[in-house]
């Protein structure tokens, strides 16, 4: 490849927020569910406040002209106890008003970005004035074992991701209420029939300087200039990998489930030109949101060095070494210097970094510590910044303990996360394949029981009612409809639906018959916790024996691509941007599945309803008026809940991540998972 010529400094950063885009977040102003007003992004507390208030996610920006407004949504009100068998559920978190994107505006030159990030809505006074220096030090949950940035880690994506840049990304320190920003790109434009979206890529962006790749491509990669054909490239690769990729495994399920439409990438203006154009099959809603929050899309990189992955080493970015880690080059804020396998990964400062004065950290360290207990301790004595987050975040008994001990130095920033977890159900293991057994156990699930399980304090660490479509968004059925749902209810609608279980079970079974299954789960405390919760409501509301099969990550994927499995618990339900594709692409369509997510044998066993499923899915989809969508949305909810009865969702997961106040510029708002990494650049220590 030529080497491509050096272009003079960007010398302006447009924000375009077109009205095709600027439209669809006024729609979902007027369809947020209506709550008390609150700050986009709460101010850090000490300790836990209950209800939580945060910012809930706008509505997807569409592709195409606004459609009519609609009417607002039902409040998200806490419904109230029918004399529970279990004590009260905690409350329900209180959810804000989107905020709307703003008009478009030019940026001067004159401020760095972190001069203009300390100037918007979104920077916290507490925080004082960001510094520079420092390492910060985390404490990751999860050994590193693949660096593709086209898989969106949660856990592990720390330790690589902010090695790298996306086309678009949310400010994370607003979040998913707040606009969507350049970030390789400076202007992007949507065809109006939403068929096609140009990108205006920055100019002078080099791709970090790296002594590492290996000799064959080094000159053509290291410190080379981001154009139009690495664009296209990185795309390719992240939604269309190569037959050898996909003969291996590595199929990359996020972009896949979120831009799978793409039809075609090109370079109008030529490989080595700024203008990049993606082509998509068909209109969808989710569009814009997923070039910004997809799950793997901070993904590019050079097209020489995806050329050498292809033909010399396609398990070199899922099978992280410390010579395939060292490799992993981006044009991001951060390079990876060392790493150390199940002990420790670094990245330093890119000192080419195209972002005037960031990142402001010298580096990150980030240590391997997958026991709990030994990473809280690392953390109260200082030895550890940050504790982790996700399903690793602090457990019950730990965030009571930094309540009552160290408000003083550790900071808790309760988040609906990304995940709600629930129970997989393999309807080709008999007796799942009948649907009297799966709706008994729906029924004789006692959701307040989990929510008890889960109490920090006085807040439950779930937050009730939910089913597939994450709490608080204007996708999420209404409280009181749910709450009337079967399985979902309490007090004597409880009692009345263990009966109902039982009567099930007895018809299917024959009277007083009952069985066994097991319960896979991954060998952490937080998974096992779920089986043992499944396991006890069963056998205390059906007499039902589950066991816990309690096995490996590698293991728990093989058993799991091979459905070899009776029952799965793990983060069932998924949400990147708060868009209904999040899930249903991996749990509905085929195309798109996930083993992780999907209705496991629901083809099979009940081909028809699983058909008609499909179809409501890619309807929705396609639909572009906010307020038609969330009907059919609500359509679905209701099909799944009371007659599918595929799978079992809990309660969703409020998180608590936890970390020194010695750092700052770092904030988590709802469903932070798979736009948090561009905040890394703009964080700081303060020793």
């Amino acid at each position: 490849m030529r080497r491509k010529s050096l272009a003079i400094l960007f010398t302006a950063l447009v924000v375009l927020a077109l009205a095709a885009m600027a439209c669809s977040a006024d729609d979902a102003e007027d369809v947020a569910p209506a709550a008390a007003p609150a700050p986009a992004v709460p101010a850090p507390v000490p300790v836990i406040q209950a209800p939580i208030t945060q910012a809930a996610p706008a509505a997807p920006q569409q592709p195409q002209a606004p459609a009519p407004a609609a009417a607002a949504a039902p409040a998200a009100t806490a419904v109230a106890s029918q004399s529970p068998r279990t004590s009260p559920a905690a409350p329900s978190p209180a959810i804000a008003v989107p905020t709307a994107v703003p008009t478009p505006m030019a940026i001067s030159t004159d401020e760095t970005p972190i001069e203009r990030y300390v100037q918007s809505a979104g920077y916290d006074p507490a925080w004082g004035e960001p510094q520079t220096g420092g390492i910060l030090r985390y404490g990751a949950s999860h050994n590193l074992s693949g660096h593709d940035p086209n898989y969106g880690h949660s856990f592990e994506g720390p330790q690589f991701l902010p090695t790298y840049n996306a086309l678009l990304r949310f400010d994370t320190w607003i979040g998913l209420a707040g606009p969507i920003e350049g970030d390789l790109a400076e202007t992007w434009s949507v065809s109006s029939d939403g068929l096609a979206v140009s990108f205006k890529l920055k100019e002078g962006i080099m791709f970090q300087d790296n002594p590492n790749l290996p000799a064959s491509i080094a000159s053509k990669v290291s410190g080379d200039e981001f154009t139009c054909e690495d664009a296209e490239a990185s795309m390719n690769f992240a939604i269309n990998p190569p037959q050898n990729f996909s003969d291996e495994g590595l199929t990359h399920t996020g972009p896949r489930s979120a831009l799978g439409h793409m039809s075609v990438a090109s370079c109008p203006d030529g490989a080595l030109g700024h203008t990049f154009k993606v082509e998509f099959k068909q209109a969808l809603a989710r569009t814009i949101t997923q070039f910004a929050g997809a799950r793997g899309m901070p993904n590019n990189m050079d097209k020489d060095f995806l050329e050498w992955l292809y033909a010399e080493c396609i398990t070199c970015m899922d099978e992280t070494t410390p010579e395939t880690y060292l490799q992993g080059t981006g044009t991001g804020a951060f390079v990876p210097v060392e790493f150390q396998q199940d002990v420790l990964t670094k990245v330093r400062r890119n000192p080419t970094y195209f972002r005037e004065g960031l990142p402001l950290l010298d580096g990150m360290d980030q240590f391997m510590i997958t026991d709990f207990t030994t990473r809280f301790s690392a953390l109260l004595t200082g030895q550890l910044d940050y504790f982790g987050e996700g399903s690793s975040s602090l457990l019950p008994g730990q965030v009571v303990q930094v309540q009552n001990s160290f408000t003083d130095k550790i900071h808790i920033q309760p988040a609906m996360h990304s995940w709600g977890k629930g129970i997989q159900l393999n309807l080709n293991r008999p007796p799942l394949d009948d649907i009297r057994v799966r709706k008994a156990l729906t029924l004789g699930l006692d959701r307040d029981a989990w929510v008890d399980f889960n109490l920090v304090g006085t807040q439950s660490a779930v937050v009730r009612p939910t089913n597939w479509m994450p709490p608080g968004t204007i996708w999420a059925l209404p409280d009181d409809e749910l709450m009337s749902f079967p399985g979902w209810r309490r007090g004597d609608g409880k009692t009345e639906d263990i009966a109902e279980a039982n009567r099930l079970l007895d018809e299917a079974l024959g009277e007083g018959v009952r069985f066994e299954i097991a319960c896979m789960a991954q060998g952490s405390q937080q998974y096992i916790d779920g089986c043992l919760y499944f396991q006890d409501q069963m056998k205390r509301n059906l007499d039902v024996t589950v066991v816990s099969d309690i096995i490996e990550g590698a293991v728990q994927t093989e058993r799991g691509q091979a459905e070899n499995y009776d029952s799965h618990y793990g983060s069932k339900v998924t949400t990147n941007v708060g868009d209904p594709d999040d899930y249903y692409n991996l749990a509905l369509v085929p195309e798109f599945e996930s083993w992780y997510y999907k209705n496991t044998g629901a083809f099979d066993v009940m081909p028809e309803l699983a058909a008609e499923l499909e179809a409501m899915a890619r309807a929705q989809s396609a639909e572009l008026d906010v307020a038609k969508r969330r009907e059919m949305v609500w359509d679905i909810e209701r099909k799944l809940a009371t007659e599918a009865y595929f799978n079992i969702p809990f309660p969703w997961t409020l998180i608590f991540p936890a970390w020194s106040k010695e750092v700052r510029g770092w904030t988590l708002g709802p469903f932070p998972s798979q736009i948090k990494w561009a905040q890394w650049e703009r964080a700081w220590v303060v020793r």
